[in-house]
């Protein structure tokens, strides 16, 4: 006997679960495909959000349509599944020199930097070394993202709305009504594989990824550190009792590799420059991001009939894919615009 739905979702990493979530708010029925142990990318994520980009201290693309966003969808997710993952903590800003501190100074007048920079320049936390004093940030914080996706999972079988198994993108038939999947009848069908888009892994073809590698550590401090996210050209994130994570590393290949020796050291070699004590490694992880060759994501429809495609955020998944959401869900639901400068028919 079919079952009919209005969406399948394939991939269940953040992406496809914010995704799932709005649809099913919006009064949509929707079916996920997911194998959570192929989630390489958010799986290993450190689940940061953050609207600034502290290398060049420019806000992030609409950051504060974004924002808005998050902190609704998130705190409904958590009351959804009765779970709870959404952090909002501090990102510390350390500046290497004094023009970097007058730059904050200056940004924290600014009307559009007043909700994201606290106005005040703080010494640094104990432990951390540096010549410069460091700001703090606002509407920062962190998703975990493991017990985040978990948790959605639960909550779609919990509504016979996840099949954890492989999706077969071949066996997918369309005709002019919708797409049929094994015992499934669907409007349309979209794609949040993120990772196996990029690498071209047994997923849907769609041009404009450019695959980025990431490496972080988790490390036992001698010391406890602040609770609050350190970003120091990598971040040092608090994990509890004298436990951090650091990093992440940036490579264009190697994607096959796994974790390597080289960014281990490049790591270690950070900490030894920032921490004032000892540590030890105790893990070592590697992920692969989905990000784009213009740096927006992929919204919208692909070329192949009822086909979306919802992906290429990078690093900044958790920080999209709210705002992101509503406006694929609003097309879809209300024929509302797309965003143009994110259409897959750009490449």
């Amino acid at each position: 006997m079919s079952k009919h739905v209005d969406y399948i979702i394939v991939g269940g990493g953040i992406s496809g679960c914010v995704l799932s979530y709005m649809l099913m708010k919006y009064g949509a029925n929707v079916m996920l495909f997911d194998l959570p142990n192929e989630n390489k990318s958010s799986s290993v994520a450190a689940g940061l959000w953050n609207p600034i980009v502290l290398k060049r201290m420019k806000k992030v693309w609409r950051a504060d349509a974004m924002i808005d966003e998050l902190n609704r969808i998130y705190s409904d997710i958590e009351k959804w599944t009765e779970s709870q993952f959404f952090d909002p903590i501090s990102i510390r800003r350390v500046f290497h020199n004094a023009s970097e501190q007058n730059t904050w100074t200056e940004l924290c007048d600014s009307p559009g930097f007043k909700a994201f920079l606290e106005d005040k320049i703080e010494p640094l936390p104990n432990g951390i070394k540096g010549k410069f004093k460091s700001g703090k940030m606002k509407n920062t914080g962190r998703l975990q993202v493991v017990p985040f996706m978990n948790a959605v999972h639960d909550a779609l079988k919990q509504a016979d709305s996840f099949r954890e198994k492989r999706f077969d993108w071949k066996n997918v038939q369309r005709d002019s009504e919708g797409v049929s999947y094994e015992d499934i009848r669907a409007h349309g069908i979209i794609s949040c594989e993120g990772t196996q888009m990029a690498l071209n892994a047994q997923s849907l073809e769609q041009q404009g990824f450019a695959p980025v590698k990431g490496e972080l550590l988790r490390i036992a401090l001698d010391k406890p550190l602040t609770n609050e996210c350190i970003h120091q050209k990598y971040f040092m994130l608090s994990e509890g009792i004298n436990k951090v994570t650091v990093g992440a590393t940036y490579a264009w290949d190697g994607f096959e590799k796994g974790p390597t020796a080289e960014k281990r050291k490049e790591l270690e070699e950070h900490l030894n420059l920032v921490w004032e004590g000892s540590f030890e490694t105790e893990e070592h992880l590697s992920g692969i991001r989905p990000a784009t060759k213009d740096r927006k994501p992929i919204i919208g429809p692909h070329e192949l009939r009822h086909t979306w495609v919802f992906g290429g955020m990078g690093s900044r998944a958790v920080l999209m894919a709210p705002y992101l959401a509503k406006v694929l869900v609003e097309h879809l639901m209300y024929g509302t615009d797309l965003l143009e400068e994110c259409l897959p028919s750009r490449f």
